[in-house]
């Protein structure tokens, strides 16, 4: 997994709003009606299940079935989003 400068500054701001110690962003996948989605929030701590990935000072908390997946993901933002550049789609659309 990987950060751009931009994205890693964004996310800096976030977690310095929150004003949490020890608080770092949430990787997982929810089931939506499209397939799977992988989403990120701010959490106060490492859950189970999760391994932290460090980037740029700051700690992702990533679910462990997540990890292959997201290895050569480069966490991009643009127009006000996040992106994650490089993850490969499971399924060819929305029903």
């Amino acid at each position: 997994m990987n950060i751009t400068e931009q994205a890693a500054n964004e996310l800096k701001m976030v977690l310095d709003e929150f004003n949490k110690p020890g608080a770092g962003i949430h990787v997982f996948s929810t089931q939506g009606c499209c397939g799977p989605s992988i989403q990120m929030d701010v959490a106060t701590h490492i859950g189970n299940g999760e391994t932290v990935i460090s980037l740029e000072g700051i700690d992702f908390f990533v679910s462990n079935d997540l990890l292959t997946k997201l290895a050569d993901v480069t966490i991009e933002y643009r127009s006000n989003t996040f992106r994650l550049a490089g993850l490969q789609k499971t399924s060819s659309g929305c029903c």
